[in-house]
């Protein structure tokens, strides 16, 4: 057995979700030299559960004797309804883990960077091959489309969730930290613990990322779902804006002080003005109403 493949699938296998206890027994197949082989994985979800089998094949090369993770079935079990069976292909890069294939047989999506891929004839074949260049995009299921196979073709959908996420009422959402740590797990379809503020009152809530429908989901600590209105936007000021640093936000504030300053300068000369033209008039009058009372 080639003892640097089965290091490389071993901790493969573990960087995908599959574990470490695992490891056992692709070392017990590798170890008899077998052509192909599978192996049996199972991984609870909730109450959900995920039966896979993992697929594994010898390199052409024989002399090198590498071992390869080619793809793996997964059985999604779920109470009270059917069965729902998906093949994925395992390839040397930009592969999902078995947390979010799970997420995307349940009906959710993943958002990560993916190969540009274009149709090219090999051997008169047409297939998808990688054309090396790779995008941003939420990824999932259409479960309205199968191929021969009885597989679901992939669902690639566009949609700014960051922009989104910050039109909701959740706590200390403008600040980068806390939106970061709501995004990544929200990014691999998973349900997201926050906190929504609403008439001053602090809810705990979960959410969602739907691209589907262009929203985010929300429900409650009972998974009953909530209706959330999007918080009216307010205007921040220069020096409230989250990414600016600590220095940007004084000369803001120096510069928007300096502004004010000078704007109101004429208005003060202004007003000097007119206290000085009131003055001068006063003496005038005077006169006036003493020529007046002398005539």
């Amino acid at each position: 057995m080639n003892q640097e493949s089965y290091q490389f699938t071993s901790e493969q296998l573990k960087n995908l979700g599959f574990g470490e206890d695992i490891a056992k027994d692709l070392h017990t197949k590798m170890d008899q030299n077998l052509t192909e082989f599978t192996l049996n994985h199972t991984r609870q979800f909730g109450k959900d559960v995920l039966e896979s089998v993992l697929h594994f094949s010898k390199g052409d090369d024989t002399a090198k004797d590498l071992t390869f993770f080619n793809r793996f079935d997964s059985t999604l079990k779920k109470e009270g309804m059917e069965d729902l069976t998906q093949s994925f292909f395992v390839g040397q890069k930009f592969n999902y883990t078995l947390q979010e294939r799970y997420n995307m047989m349940d009906g959710r999506a993943v958002f990560r960077e993916q190969p540009k891929m274009e149709p090219r004839e090999e051997n008169g074949v047409t297939q998808m091959k990688p054309t090396g260049e790779t995008y941003f995009a939420w990824r999932g299921l259409n479960f309205k489309e199968a191929d021969k196979y009885g597989n679901f073709n992939p669902k690639v959908i566009f949609w700014d969730h960051e922009k989104e996420l910050q039109k909701y009422p959740i706590k200390d959402i403008q600040e980068k930290y806390e939106r970061s740590r709501i995004m990544r797990p929200l990014e691999k379809g998973n349900l997201v613990e926050i906190t929504l503020v609403r008439d001053g009152q602090e809810t705990q809530a979960q959410v969602v990322a739907n691209p589907r429908m262009m929203r985010l989901d929300f429900y409650d600590d009972k998974g009953q779902s909530l209706i959330v209105r999007k918080a009216e936007k307010q205007a921040m000021s220069q020096t409230e804006k989250a990414e600016m640093t600590p220095q940007e936000v004084q000369k803001a504030a120096i510069a928007r002080a300096a502004e004010q300053a000078q704007a109101n300068t004429p208005v003060q000369n202004q007003a000097a003005g007119a206290k000085k033209n009131e003055a001068e008039q006063k003496p005038e009058q005077g006169q006036r109403r003493r020529q007046g009372v002398h005539v």
